[in-house]
Parts: C-alpha cells; structure tokens; sequence
C-alpha cells in the first residue's frame, strides 16, 4: 500500500514539474515573442524598402519610355500647330 502511495506521489510530482516547466516555457516564449516585436517591425520595414526601390527601378524606366512614346507625337502635332498658326497669320 505504502508503495502505491509512493508511485502517487512520484506521478505528482512529476505532473507538479511539468507544469512549472511549461509555465516557464510558455512565458519564455512570450518573453521573446515581445522582445523581437522591434526586431521583426525593422525587418518588414526593410522588406517594404526594397520593394519599393525595385518598383522604382523597374516600374520607373518603363513609365518613363511610355510617357516619351506619349509626348513625342504630342510635341511633333504642338509644333505642326504651332507651325500652322504662325503662317497664317
């Protein structure tokens, strides 16, 4: 019977430091998960940087071309415009 009580209270114990255990565990863990909240922001900062300088570099030229494609026809009918009014009048 004593041997019974023993193992009862061995499992006991047990289970009492498991427990602690995971508490200290879960708390770590939250400890950490705030501690590198600034860590992860500067990071996703980083990643928004980047992009940002990819769309510039990328989206910017091609803008760039379509707008010339845009303007140069638009310059040329001014000048022809332009070139109309002045001899006519």
């Amino acid at each position: 019977m004593l041997e019974l009580l023993g193992i009862l209270a061995l499992v006991a114990v047990g289970a009492v430091v498991l427990g602690i255990l995971a508490l200290v565990i879960g708390l770590v863990k939250l400890v950490l998960k705030i501690a590198l909240i600034p860590l992860a922001l500067l990071l996703k900062g980083l990643g928004l940087l980047v992009g940002a300088l990819v769309v510039l570099v990328v989206v910017g030229p091609l803008v760039f071309g379509i707008g010339l494609v845009i303007l140069l026809p638009l310059l040329l009918l001014g000048a022809v415009i332009w070139l109309g009014v002045a001899f006519v009048t």
